[in-house]
């Protein structure tokens, strides 16, 4: 069953999108960029006031694949306790720098690589990273302000990356400027999950704030998901205890 991820920058947001039940929170900043990566200290305030209630992820950022600071970036971001940290191969191929990176960070961190359709060939381009020992791996787009993940890439070739990604039982995400009506045809490909940041917002504009009335119509269209694992009683407990406000 495919899941719904939403990209927050802030508590405020974090608090509306919990109170829709999404199954995931992303940390990240919009006005920096694709990947945006917000301070190291805002990204720890929102994991401790999502306290558990559903698993977060957080952008490292856009990072050229050849950074030398690459893996210190990736540590950084798993330190401030989010689930999964989320690296961008910002090129057509992985180099062999980014791939020796990628596995080494991942066997203490659960990475998820994201490619870009402007630039994705084809599954062959991805094998290294498939086998690189990462957690998940997702299609997103670099330029927000041009065409969408669905006008970039076919439906053919979605399915095919995201069965291909599961071979190596990873998870799978699509997003990249989706919109209300791409939802249906996404979801017939079986992601693992969908991601939403500018289909949240007010105007649909992605560095405006999350709107509830947004969250909701999304909401509505994406099924909730049980992928993580979530033990329902603590979900419960957890989103209760955050909506309360009495974090542990």
């Amino acid at each position: 069953m495919t899941g719904m991820l939403a990209s927050v920058t802030n508590i405020t947001e974090a608090r509306i999108v919990l109170d829709e039940s999404v199954d995931i929170i992303d940390i990240k900043n919009p006005h920096e960029g694709a990947l945006g990566a917000l301070e190291l200290s805002g990204v720890k305030d929102i994991v401790r006031y999502v306290n558990n209630a559903i698993p977060t992820s957080a952008t490292i950022g856009d990072v050229s694949p050849d950074d030398p600071e690459l893996s210190r970036y990736i540590m950084d971001m798993a330190n401030t306790g989010v689930d999964y940290v989320k690296v961008g191969l910002f090129d057509t191929r992985p180099s062999d720098y980014f791939i020796q990176t990628v596995h080494e960070a991942a066997q203490e961190i659960s990475l998820v690589i994201v490619v870009f359709a402007e630039n994705y060939s084809g599954k062959d381009s991805i094998k290294p990273l498939l086998q690189s020992g990462i957690t998940g791996i997702m299609l997103d787009t670099k330029d927000k302000t041009g065409k969408n993940l669905c006008s970039l890439l076919n439906e053919e070739t979605l399915k095919e990356f995201i069965e291909t990604a599961k071979k190596y039982n990873l998870l799978t995400g699509l997003a990249g400027s989706l919109r209300f009506e791409d939802i249906q045809p996404l979801l017939d490909l079986k992601p693992d999950y969908l991601g939403f940041r500018g289909a949240l917002c007010s105007e649909n504009d992605r560095v405006n704030t999350i709107n509830k009335v947004q969250v909701k119509k999304i909401r509505a269209a994406v099924p909730f998901s049980k992928l993580f694992n979530y033990d329902d009683r603590s979900y419960v407990k957890a989103k209760w205890e955050v909506t309360n406000g009495t974090m542990a």
